[in-house]
């Protein structure tokens, strides 16, 4: 991949700077001509980068990149559990109320706008929201998206063993 250099001073040619070799952030960014923008995270990568400091950093704590990976997504889970928990509070009232939905859309089958009022004052007597079971779980969706991004194109848990016969975290 070449690139043009944009300190070129008036009388000096241009040079083509050539990089062939590993994807690794700190060596492309040695170069200081942007070569680490090729490295694409996706679109979490505001996300994935610090994900990345991270898991270097309880790689060098734990000496594993396998460890680090199960740490971070502890980590991870520990940091949205009350989300996950309301997440599940919401599910279980919905399926308390479900007989009762059942039974509504029973006895309104023909009329569906009676049938949508009579479900919304269903949920406001029981203080349930729809909603509440799936908002929590989207919120957590582009976290564990941008930590797969960072699994699948990061170069730092390649042919790094883990436990056992597990020998190259990246196959």
């Amino acid at each position: 991949m070449g690139i043009k250099p944009n300190n070129l001073k008036s009388g000096e040619k241009e040079r083509l700077v050539l990089y062939v070799g590993p994807k690794e952030d700190h060596r492309l960014k040695e170069y200081g001509v942007g070569l680490e923008k090729i490295i694409d995270y996706g679109w979490f990568s505001f996300l994935s980068l610090p994900l990345l400091v991270a898991l270097r950093f309880l790689n060098g704590a734990l000496g594993n990149y396998g460890f680090a990976i199960i740490v971070l997504t502890i980590l991870i889970k520990i940091v949205f559990y009350p989300l996950t928990e309301k997440s599940f509070k919401s599910m279980q009232a919905m399926q308390k109320i479900q007989p009762k939905m059942k039974a509504l859309q029973e006895i309104y089958k023909n009329d569906k706008q009676r049938l949508n009022k009579e479900i919304m004052s269903l949920y406001k007597q029981h203080k349930v929201n729809p909603a509440g079971g799936c908002l929590p779980m989207l919120i957590q969706i582009p976290i564990f998206i941008a930590l797969y991004e960072v699994l699948l194109y990061s170069i730092d848990v390649r042919q790094t063993p883990f436990i056992l016969w597990i020998n190259d975290l990246s196959a």
